[in-house]
């Protein structure tokens, strides 16, 4: 029986060069359109491009293993999250949506916290495996993937923002302190838990299929 071998690294380059394409117009949208819609497709050309970035170092595929229930399963819980923080956000007064009304809805939670989500996870494991690859520890490298690149790719996001304001935050908890029209709590903790968030839903779904996985392989050499 043939079997179709997919090319990792020309599928990571297709990545890439969509993810950058995509990315270019987002850019395009926020710098000379000023549109505030620019982060459905920045969004999307982030996921991709670290996406196609982590692939390229990391040890293990991202979803490996993992059949189409399951990946629907952490869509839906994704999706699900999305929804619970943004409605909680909106009502506690911490953000608004100038430019939005409920026809954009859709392509608010889909992209623009869904995939947005993703590519900020995607950024902490990217940092996740460039610190592990210089022999710290895991603990150390989580710690350090969150401040030199999780932080800087928020900061990044933001200052795009700023430009058109897809998004507009009136307050945060604790502190309202700013530094330059940047809110401290949005910018550390806020855009922490966008990376945690997603991670802990992959987290319990990948234990999930490991052990199943595990399960499968021992009960085929059970009857092998």
């Amino acid at each position: 029986m043939n079997t179709i071998r997919v090319d990792e690294s020309k599928t990571r380059s297709f990545l890439l060069v969509i993810g950058i394409f995509t990315l270019t117009i987002a850019l395009y949208q926020n710098f000379v359109l000023d549109l505030p819609y620019f982060y459905a497709l920045f969004s999307l050309g982030m996921f991709l491009i670290l996406l196609a970035l982590y692939h390229s170092i990391a040890t293990e595929t991202l979803f490996e293993n993992w059949r189409f229930r399951d990946i629907v399963l952490f869509s839906l819980l994704l999706l699900l999250a999305c929804v619970i923080i943004d409605r909680l956000g909106m009502r506690l007064g911490y953000w608004e949506y100038p430019h939005y009304d409920r026809t954009d809805e859709v392509r608010k939670y889909a992209l623009e916290w869904a995939i947005a989500l993703l590519y900020h996870m995607l950024s902490l494991l990217l940092g996740m495996q460039l610190f592990l690859r210089l022999k710290m520890g895991e603990l150390s490298a989580f710690f350090l993937a969150m401040v030199v690149v999780v932080t800087p790719v928020g900061l990044i996001t933001e200052a795009l923002n700023l430009n058109v304001y897809s998004w507009r935050v009136l307050q945060m908890p604790f502190t309202d302190f700013q530094i330059g029209g940047y809110f401290l709590v949005f910018q550390t903790i806020g855009y922490w838990l966008m990376a945690l968030i997603p991670y802990a839903i992959y987290l319990l779904i990948d234990l999930w299929v490991r052990k199943r996985y595990f399960t499968e392989n021992q009960m085929e050499k059970a009857g092998a």
